[in-house]
């Protein structure tokens, strides 16, 4: 049960998260998100200081349900190789769907490759590191279940960083020449190549 201070939280940050899909974050006010939720602007900044803290609140709410999701579907595939494909097609699809989480990892990406430019806090350093987890606790079900060879923890961890480097090389290069319908089937392409070098 949600305490009356929760539901109004939740409330705000529903409200807020409609405007910055529309107008972006820049482009918000706190007096249109106050507006959008039906309250005063003093109780939204008992809440909140500022629309960053608003939209930092919407990031990590976005962050949850993902991984939350994304482990849930991975659970049900019965061996390895189907969690590993799971979690490449879910993660993918599911990711476009959040608005939010997808919009500032493409910002982070473009803005990376401006120097001058400054980027708003690192979310894909977080994300990143939830994705490692995943995918390293994948392939150490596939060594306990037979499927793959077994490696040392170190191999494993240089596993997970090649892993997680090529897939976000590939999602850079594609987002970077606007190619996202490609981006499933050469993710594809790239988990096959790698199960064929780590299975029994």
């Amino acid at each position: 049960m949600k305490t009356k201070d929760e539901i109004l939280k939740e409330k705000i940050l529903d409200g807020a998260d409609k405007l910055f899909q529309k107008y972006g974050l820049d482009k918000t006010t706190m007096e249109e998100i106050a507006r959008e939720a039906g309250k005063g602007k003093s109780t939204l900044y008992y809440y909140f200081k500022s629309k960053e803290e608003i939209f930092d609140a919407i990031i990590q709410r976005e962050k949850n349900e993902f991984f939350n999701y994304v482990q849930e579907e991975v659970s049900k595939a019965p061996t390895a190789v189907e969690k590993l494909k799971v979690f490449v097609t879910i993660r993918f699809k599911r990711l476009k769907e959040i608005t939010n989480l997808y919009n500032i990892m493409i910002t982070e990406v473009k803005a990376a490759l401006n120097l001058d430019t400054i980027c708003k806090p690192n979310y894909r350093q977080q994300y990143d590191q939830k994705e490692a987890n995943i995918v390293k606790s994948i392939l150490q079900y596939g060594i306990v279940s037979g499927e793959f060879r077994v490696f040392s923890e170190s191999e494993m961890d240089m596993m997970v960083f090649v892993f997680m480097s090529a897939q976000n090389g590939l999602e850079m290069d594609l987002i970077i020449y606007d190619r996202l319908d490609e981006m499933l089937t050469r993710l594809n392409f790239f988990h096959e190549i790698m199960l064929s070098g780590i299975r029994k």
